[in-house]
């Protein structure tokens, strides 16, 4: 029986939508805003919350959501809504993703768009095309440990996304999940030199509740004195630190 890790190659494309929630508070700043999941991702990271966006086999069990009943329900709450996060899973792997961002766009509402940076290329265009507003973009761990912390993925497009972001984006955040084990001190050191001059960067602790690898819920997520010496190591180096916790 393959484990959760091997549970299918790191190459597949997008499943569509497997998740909606009509408003949120919190995960668009300034913003009330639905949000859209779309299912599948490039990565394999074992601290994901998330791993019914991720595996296969997860994914199959929600139901696919068809992209005009989700149209539809965003457009019936744009009384109260002015933007849309797209999340997943990773985005990008949808074929029909800037369709889709086009027509939120076209219904009058800001675009955030959630990223791991694994496929550089699509959002290059979306950024050129006008259809993001906001980019929320993770940076899982130091280069050099990329294939270790994402189940094989390297640094090397997540590189050339940041560069995409700086050269196009209106407005990015990059975040990181202070994960024990996976980063530390070290590791916020080799991300530092990397996002010199970063308006905004949100520091994440690690949730142990639900994870793609089930042994990281024995995990004890770093307490918040050792989270605060990692964000100082950020501080002068970007302009912003947002301390989630």
């Amino acid at each position: 029986m393959r484990g959760p890790l091997e549970d299918a190659p790191l190459n597949f494309r997008g499943w569509g939508i497997r998740g909606f929630h009509g408003v949120t508070l919190l995960d668009f700043p300034g913003r009330v805003a639905s949000i859209v999941f779309f299912g599948g991702c490039t990565f394999r990271c074992p601290f994901c919350h998330n791993p019914w966006l991720v595996l296969p086999s997860l994914i199959e069990e929600q139901k696919e959501l068809p992209l005009s009943m989700v149209l539809h329900e965003v457009d019936r709450r744009r009384n109260l809504v002015s933007g849309v996060v797209v999340s997943g899973g990773e985005p990008t792997l949808q074929d029909n993703l800037l369709s889709f961002l086009e027509a939120l766009k076209g219904l009058g509402l800001a675009v955030k768009l959630d990223t791991n940076g694994s496929r550089p290329q699509v959002l290059e265009e979306a950024l050129k095309a006008g259809l993001v507003d906001l980019v929320a973009m993770d940076i899982k761990t130091s280069p050099s440990r990329y294939p270790q912390v994402t189940g094989g993925g390297d640094f090397g497009s997540v590189g050339e996304s940041l560069e995409v972001l700086k050269a196009w984006a209106p407005r990015y955040i990059l975040r990181t999940t202070l994960v024990p084990g996976l980063v530390g001190k070290e590791e916020m050191g080799g991300i530092a030199h990397l996002v010199e001059g970063t308006q905004e960067y949100h520091l994440q602790p690690f949730r142990n509740s639900y994870t793609l690898d089930p042994s990281f819920s024995a995990l004890r997520p770093y307490p918040p004195s050792i989270m605060e010496e990692m964000a100082r190591i950020l501080e002068g180096v970007v302009e912003k630190v947002v301390r989630c916790w």
